[in-house]
């Protein structure tokens, strides 16, 4: 299941709206950012809003990732369906990667 469709689910889970999953992330952070990222395919939040929704959710960014996470573990870096799937995958896993690196 995608990133945005696992969002979906774990704010549903928790009987959340898109507002109020918005509201107790961070007060600039509007419903319409939170239905972008529902919607994707090529839609990601920044890395701490990321981490905030992990928290929130009480979930993993790993869980949140599993399906984009395992297909590169495999090794299908090369597959032009995965990247139609995910087009924004390898910018945020590049932006999770520098913003991990300036947590330091």
């Amino acid at each position: 299941m995608p990133f945005g469709d696992k969002l979906r689910e774990k704010r549903e889970e928790m009987g959340l709206t898109q507002e109020t999953l918005a509201e107790k992330i961070n007060t600039e952070l509007t419903r319409q950012s939170i239905s972008k990222w529902e919607k994707g395919p090529a839609c990601y939040p920044k890395v701490e809003t990321l981490l905030a929704l992990a928290v929130v959710l009480d979930v993993s960014l790993d869980e949140l990732f599993a399906d984009e996470l395992r297909y590169l573990k495999k090794g299908c870096q090369d597959d032009d369906d995965f990247f139609k799937k995910y087009p924004g995958v390898i910018a945020g896993l590049e932006a999770l990667a520098e913003a991990m690196k300036n947590l330091r």
